[in-house]
């Protein structure tokens, strides 16, 4: 039996509402969204790497980086449309056979390496490739010591009674959460999702030196710094 064809998806909205035109930034001279096509490339693991976007000159560049351009449909390419309706939209048109494979990498943790890829996707394959196989890092600080500011401007607990069992963060179990980096899944896992990780996905765990989200001006600075090795 032949394998399953394996693509990489990489969502790259044209718009944002924090950092104009982010996914065009240049990290290192490249765009953001660039490093995300580059590191899939040199997994070797996909058959084809596509840019989804509504943005022209995103799709320019895709191509230019021998990507694959696919234009996202304008009622999907607002800030309120979630991820997992854009990639439901894409592999439906382009009639993806369910036991293909997905390798959905956002650009927006460009710090990523090559080896995390074929990291997550060796778990996935390990595991049968039944379960979505999911990026993460842990939270610096245990969720268990969060708060709410509340309506009268004060501070209450969000898990009141784990906070009142100790406030030291080594009696509290590490969470962890997705890390945009990498998920793998099939397609036809996809289309019964609701939300892009799925129900119990498999975790593959990533370090926080390489976990870094840009979703603000100063998180751009700070990964370009982490890049030019200062």
């Amino acid at each position: 039996m032949a394998s399953p064809a394996v693509y990489a998806f990489i969502p790259a909205r044209g718009g944002s509402r924090r950092v104009k035109k982010k996914n065009l930034a240049y990290l290192q001279g490249k765009p953001l969204f660039a490093h995300a096509v580059k590191v899939a490339r040199n997994s070797g693991l996909f058959q084809k790497i596509y840019v989804n976007s509504e943005d022209a000159e995103i799709l320019a560049v895709a191509a230019l980086l021998k990507a694959e351009p696919y234009r996202r449909p304008q009622d999907l390419a607002g800030d309120q449309v979630f991820i997992i309706e854009v990639l439901k939209e894409m592999v439906r048109t382009l009639r993806l056979a369910d036991t293909a494979v997905l390798g959905i990498m956002l650009p927006t943790c460009p710090l990523r390496t090559v080896a995390d890829v074929q990291g997550a996707y060796r778990l996935f394959q390990e595991a049968g490739s039944n379960t979505p196989v999911v990026s993460v890092a842990a939270f610096d600080i245990p969720i268990q010591l969060a708060h709410f500011i509340k309506a009268d401007g004060r501070l209450d607990p969000v898990f009141p009674r784990d906070y009142r069992q100790s406030t030291r963060s080594t009696d509290h179990q590490t969470a962890y959460y997705y890390n945009e980096a990498i998920i793998f899944n099939t397609v036809g896992n996809l289309l019964k999702q609701t939300n892009l990780i799925g129900k119990r996905p498999l975790p593959y765990i990533m370090p926080a030196e390489r976990s870094h989200l840009i979703d603000y001006g100063h998180q751009m600075e700070i990964v370009r710094l982490l890049m030019s090795g200062k």
